[in-house]
């Protein structure tokens, strides 16, 4: 049985928990203390008290990283540079140069890192992917999609919102599963 550590517990972070299958939650980071105990509590998992502390653990297979996207990759990198297999949550990074970072500690490291498009497995999606590659709607010139989150009340003042923080708005936070297509 695989041990994991959840780094951000977030609403993607409790999902990711949420569907374990049949791996075992022990340890939980977050920037908010009282949503990491929240979630560790419900899997009898210890909350460490920051990320760096979290990826150091011996005890961990795999580390999910669902934060914000600034600390996508540090923590990614930091993870499989202990050793770890990664799951990190779309898009892995802001920037080429952040993700050029992340695929060469995966290559030193030689452990397995997987990014988390959710939406790949969407039918939807799976159906658009199944007739493109059958040719059944001829060669794809160009594509034009309308998607994105709905917001809420306080959306704007969000990590999202923040071009230091999120990296690229809308394109990069929920355009990239169009892009996963």
């Amino acid at each position: 049985m695989l041990s994991v550590g959840l780094i951000g517990a977030g609403l993607v972070g409790k999902k990711r928990v949420e569907n374990l299958a049949g791996a075992r939650l022990v340890a939980v980071a977050d920037r908010l203390p009282e949503r990491a105990r929240a979630l560790a509590g419900a899997a009898d998992a210890e909350v460490i008290v920051d990320w760096e502390t979290l990826v150091r653990r011996n005890n961990l297979d795999l580390i999910i990283v669902s934060t914000p996207h600034d600390l996508l990759t540090p923590c990614a990198v930091a993870a499989l540079e202990a050793g770890k297999h990664v799951l990190v949550e779309k898009p892995a990074g802001r920037n080429p140069e952040e993700l050029r970072r992340l695929v060469d500690a995966a290559g030193r490291s030689k452990k397995i890192i997987r990014v988390g498009f959710n939406h790949r497995f969407h039918p939807g999606f799976q159906r658009a992917r199944e007739m493109l590659n059958a040719g059944a709607i001829g060669p794809l010139m160009y594509i034009r999609a309308r998607y994105g989150h709905g917001g809420r009340l306080g959306y704007e003042k969000e990590w999202r919102a923040d071009p230091q923080v999120s990296g690229g708005g809308e394109l990069l936070d929920q355009g990239v599963h169009l892009i996963d297509l």
